[in-house]
């Protein structure tokens, strides 16, 4: 079984732990989303004929990109490769990104994980980590995705910083 990585390279605002490529312009995101459709395209045949049992969009922050961005990078994933009828398709994001409107349009998306950089259930410790979201988001956003509809969901935390 194989699995693919997108890496998308852009936040809003650093945190001070990162030590990740990452770009605070988002104005290339829509830029990099046609080049990530066109390397797809490109590369779909260096699988062969393995099956695809993982997509995971890193970062950075993908949940920068909108649902449409998202769906489209998907189709062409489906479209040109194996895909797993019971893949685990996984978008990193911050909570402050998940919007009930946003969360309700990526369901509707092969997206069926989320992995939300929480980091803190502090708020002292979110500013200290530069992070634009509070505790109390933190918490309500896990239950927004709930909502949705999201079943697999993960939180990122930070231990011992």
């Amino acid at each position: 079984m194989a699995g693919i990585y997108l890496h998308i390279p852009f936040c809003k605002k650093a945190c001070h732990y990162c030590d990740f490529h990452f770009s605070t312009s988002v104005n290339n995101r829509y830029e990099m989303a046609s080049c990530l459709l066109s390397e797809l395209k490109m590369q779909k045949d260096y699988l062969g004929k393995e099956t695809i049992g993982s997509i995971y969009f890193g970062g950075g922050t993908p949940s920068v990109f909108s649902s449409r961005q998202i769906a489209e990078i998907l189709d062409v994933v489906f479209n040109e490769f194996n895909v797993e009828k019971d893949a685990e398709i996984t978008l990193e994001a911050n909570p402050d990104d998940l919007t009930r409107e946003y969360l309700k349009e990526l369901k509707l998306t092969h997206v069926n994980r989320l992995s939300i950089g929480i980091q803190s259930f502090f708020d002292e410790d979110l500013i200290w980590m530069n992070r634009a979201h509070t505790a109390i988001e933190g918490e309500n956003v896990i239950k927004e995705a709930r909502e949705a509809g999201f079943e697999n969901i993960t939180a990122d935390l930070i231990y011992g910083f």
